[in-house]
């Protein structure tokens, strides 16, 4: 699977901690998402720093559509999200971050709050429609 770089058009969402309210409710409303990502051609992931175990037990009781596919940057502990600046090395967790990327691997921040903060639905929308855009 590739995760940066060229490949299918893709949507990353990093989360804090899995099983947490706000993150929970984001994976919930994501999956709303899924039929209109699936139409473009986009995948969907949700990356966190859980171990995968923990990461697919989560998304197994949130994820009701069955469509996101969960990334576990457990370890090394967050080198995903340090590539892309999306890393809080003081709290050891993902920073909560959306990154949409394109076939050709173009790749552009499409949200991101402070922690507390959920991200907005329509840019997660208007993330996977630029990702899936040719």
């Amino acid at each position: 699977m590739t995760v940066l770089g060229p490949g299918s058009p893709r949507l990353l969402v990093f989360v804090p901690g899995a099983f947490t309210p706000l993150c929970s409710g984001e994976i919930r409303e994501l999956g709303e998402l899924a039929v209109r990502a699936e139409q473009l051609g986009v995948q969907v992931y949700a990356v966190s720093c859980d171990s995968p175990a923990t990461l697919a037990a989560w998304l197994a009781a949130e994820d009701a559509s069955g469509r996101i596919i969960g990334v576990s940057d457990h370890w090394p502990h967050g080198s995903l999200a340090s590539i892309l600046g999306s890393f809080d090395e003081h709290a050891g967790t993902a920073l909560r971050r959306s990154w949409a990327i394109r076939a050709d691997g173009t790749r552009v921040l499409v949200a991101g709050t402070s922690a507390g903060e959920s991200r907005e639905l329509h840019d997660h929308l208007r993330g996977i429609e630029w990702a899936g855009a040719e």
